[in-house]
């Protein structure tokens, strides 16, 4: 049966017809043609009423034009000094408390005092506990908060412009008439310390705190975190807390910025009935620790075993926010790395391929703070990353720059200022630093017209004088066994290991009990 199916089938193929040869000359089809031949026609999209509208990309708006508001400068009976911006947009007033004391004024081994007594401050007053200062705030739907910085602290509330009046009430009592119970402190101090922990553990903030430590030295406030150590935080009293508020809140230390829809005639009765009869206390002595010099380039290492990225921290002391060539040094900075298409930033992320991202950082105060430049790498590149970081540098500090550099670093500069000014609160901080600093009232006024005056040649000046490739801080947090070789293979300078809190000796006892 199945020799004959298969002759049967063999016979009908035989006998098809079979199509003739394509011949030689014939021309060569298109498939692509016949293949649209064979499907129906496509109707035309319908004519909609926007379709001219459509039909052409609308053409750029006029350039918008940004000019940061002037405070008002008012004052009350006592002298304490009031900043006034007025936005009646919408019905929202906040009130910062500015004090031009930080954690400049923390005394030695007591790092994060100033940043535990603000945040003890809504803890209770004589007449108020927590719980009565947390529902006052919350059916008044005013939000407060505090902020310890480097050289200043803020005390700040947000209110509805119609409760204004009570909301002032608590606020002014939080600020002025804090009593720093002992339960409230070792509550808090608890939660400080597992902060603490936290940040011991993360890399990153390894890496900078151990940088401000080597920059600044075990004298100076700022060579600390400003949330404290382990052990300053176990020191910290009560009665220190107090004694550090009656100290640096007072009136002739303070100033209070408001912004938000109110005007001089209102605010000012409902500030002299909270903050009038604020009285001037006996002004401690100035604490006057001066920053080390720059000495030797020095790398630190700090191991993070199979970590599988290395955080490189750069520094040296920088500027001042006063200093007489500080726009010229933000343009270089910008240029280096204060921006996505910053050089640093090319080079290490997109040329290479060695970091997500790296920046570069000047901290500016009333004295002055850090320069930094950091990135993550993957730990198998660390050397080589640090190589590329040594030589942006040197290359930046030779002064050259492009026009298309000057005027891109310009103008990110300039186009970053109204977002200082998006809300109230941020308006209100904007201006409580820039007093802090010692800035006059019109600082970001005049913000783009100094900007954009910096020239070429200044900004090579800048880099000529305040970079330091050769005598920088370098703080690298990585699997010491698998990048230590490479890092004493550049021979950057001598090689100091360091633990978490940025302590040598615990590091190199540690390191010999291996």
């Amino acid at each position: 049966m199945k020799r004959l199916l298969a002759a049967m089938t063999a016979l009908a193929c035989a006998s098809a017809p079979q199509p003739p040869p394509t011949p030689l000359t014939a021309p060569r089809q298109n498939p692509e043609r016949e293949q649209r031949a064979d499907k129906p026609a496509v109707a035309p999209p319908p004519v909609t009423p926007d379709a001219a509208f459509r039909a052409h990309p609308p053409p750029p708006a006029a350039k918008v034009e940004f000019r940061a508001p002037v405070p008002a400068q008012l004052k009350l009976k006592n002298g304490l000094p009031v900043f006034l911006i007025e936005r009646h947009e919408v019905p929202l007033v906040t009130i910062s408390l500015a004090v031009r004391s930080g954690e400049d004024t923390e005394p030695q081994g007591k790092s994060g005092l100033a940043s535990l007594a603000l945040e003890l401050l809504d803890e209770g007053t004589p007449t108020r506990n927590a719980v009565a200062i947390a529902r006052g705030f919350e059916d008044l739907a005013a939000r407060y908060s505090t902020q310890a910085d480097a050289d200043s602290t803020s005390v700040r509330v947000t209110a509805l412009a119609d409760t204004l009046g009570p909301a002032l009430e608590i606020f002014a009592d939080v600020a002025l008439h804090p009593t720093f119970r002992q339960a409230d402190v070792e509550r808090i101090r608890v939660e400080r310390l597992g902060q603490i922990a936290q940040a011991l553990d993360d890399p990153q903030s390894v890496g900078q705190h151990v940088l401000s430590r080597v920059i600044f030295g075990e004298k100076h406030p700022w060579g600390f975190p400003g949330e404290g150590t382990v052990r300053s935080v176990k020191s910290i009293k009560a009665a220190d807390m107090a004694a550090w508020h009656r100290s640096f809140f007072r009136p002739d230390n303070a100033a209070l910025f408001v912004v938000g829809d109110t005007d001089a005639r209102t605010l000012l009765p409902l500030l002299e009935a909270r903050f009038g009869g604020w009285k001037r206390s006996s002004a401690p002595k100035p604490m006057v620790v001066k920053a080390p010099q720059s000495g030797a380039r020095t790398v630190y290492l700090v191991d993070k075993p199979g970590a599988p990225q290395s955080q490189i921290w750069i520094g040296e002391i920088g500027v001042a926010s006063t200093a007489p060539d500080i726009f010229p040094v933000r343009v270089m900075n910008t240029i280096l790395g204060g921006s996505f298409n910053s050089r640093l930033n090319g080079n290490l992320r997109t040329e290479h391929a060695y970091s997500y991202g790296v920046f570069s950082f000047y901290d500016t105060h009333r004295e002055a703070g850090p320069f930094m430049a950091s990135g993550g790498v993957t730990s198998d590149k660390t050397a080589e990353a640090l190589a590329e970081f040594i030589k942006e540098l040197q290359r930046m500090k030779g002064g050259e720059i492009s026009e298309a550099e000057l005027s891109d670093a310009k103008a990110s500069l300039v186009r970053a200022i109204p977002a200082l000014f998006a809300s109230n609160e941020q308006t209100a901080g904007a201006y409580a630093r820039a007093w802090s600093h010692g800035l006059p009232a019109d600082y970001y006024s005049a913000y783009q017209r100094r900007v954009e005056a910096v020239t070429e040649a200044e900004v090579g000046k800048a880099a000529r004088d305040r970079l330091h490739p050769d005598a920088l801080a370098i703080v690298v947090v990585g699997p010491e066994q698998s990048i230590r070789p490479g890092l004493e293979a550049l021979q950057l300078g001598p090689l100091e290991v360091r633990d978490a809190s940025g302590e040598a000796r615990k590091a190199a006892a540690a390191a010999a009990g291996k």
